[in-house]
């Protein structure tokens, strides 16, 4: 029962996220928008993730079964896809190559933007010792 309970919690924001999608005609997938308000749930405490945790892990487990069905369509077009297959290598290895860079830049920028952040309150917390120490 509790593996109910804690797919249904999954499937909620799923189809919520769905349906916003449809209602707001967003260009965003509505899986997307589903997982980003479970996270948005999660930070308001509204939902624990301990509460969902098993069936979480369950999916991620068994995550290879659930691209079965698109290997299927995609033997269904090989005659169409086979002309054009060094075109699709070529696309999907560029699109990881840009992806794994602007990933790496993106952790780059973060990680310099928070040693930043981190200099400027060590500096603000020396000039408030300094100031005390003068006070006294």
């Amino acid at each position: 029962m509790k593996f109910f309970q804690e797919f249904f919690i999954i499937i909620f924001f799923s189809v919520l996220g769905e349906g916003i999608r449809i209602f707001a005609h967003l260009p965003i997938p509505g899986s997307i928008l589903g997982i980003l308000f479970l996270f948005l749930a999660f930070e308001m405490h509204l939902v624990d993730p301990e509460k969902i945790g098993a069936t979480g892990d369950f999916l991620l487990n068994n995550l290879a079964i659930l691209f079965v069905p698109a290997g299927v369509g995609l033997l269904e077009y090989f005659d169409d896809i086979a002309s054009i297959w060094p075109i699709l290598l070529g696309a999907v290895v560029l699109c990881s190559i840009v992806t794994m860079v602007a990933a790496g830049k993106t952790a780059e920028g973060v990680e310099a933007l928070l040693g930043y952040v981190r200099k400027k309150k060590a500096s603000r917390v020396s000039v408030n010792e300094m100031e005390e120490n003068q006070i006294d």
